[in-house]
């Protein structure tokens, strides 16, 4: 199932969904789990999907902002790597979670990746207008 896990860190105001697009084309990964991501955002920017086809609404966030939880994929469409991040943010109003559309890093962000041995793929759901995992 796994073939490779990568850790890695992202620095202090680096792009975290760019960051880990980067790594993943420095390192030759098409196909992954994101298992886990930890550390602070000085800002982020969640998406939720609030219609289909592929309707969302974007709602930013003020930092600073704990990672309490994170996961997702990376798989190709068509010839290109896509990576899709759900994360969960914590800060002493509460909780925000949502699908990750921006994230300026804080402190750290500490990325767990566990690439796969065989090929994840994505391509554009009629119905929900999204791209969708495929077999």
């Amino acid at each position: 199932m796994f073939s490779r896990v990568h850790v890695f860190r992202v620095a202090p105001d680096r792009e975290l969904s760019s960051a880990i697009a980067d790594y993943c084309r420095e390192s030759g990964i098409s196909s992954a789990v994101v298992v886990g991501i930890i550390g602070s955002l000085r800002e982020a920017r969640l998406n939720y999907l609030v219609e289909l086809p592929g309707r969302y609404i974007s709602h930013d966030y003020a930092g600073p902002l704990e990672i309490v939880a994170a996961q997702g994929t990376v798989a190709l469409k068509d010839t290109e790597t896509l990576t899709h991040v759900h994360i969960q943010l914590a800060s002493q109003q509460g909780c925000h979670g949502g699908h990750l559309a921006r994230g300026i890093v804080f402190s750290t962000a500490e990325v767990v990746i566990a690439e796969l041995d065989y090929q994840l793929h994505r391509q554009t759901d009629d119905y929900t207008g999204l791209n969708e995992l495929v077999g």
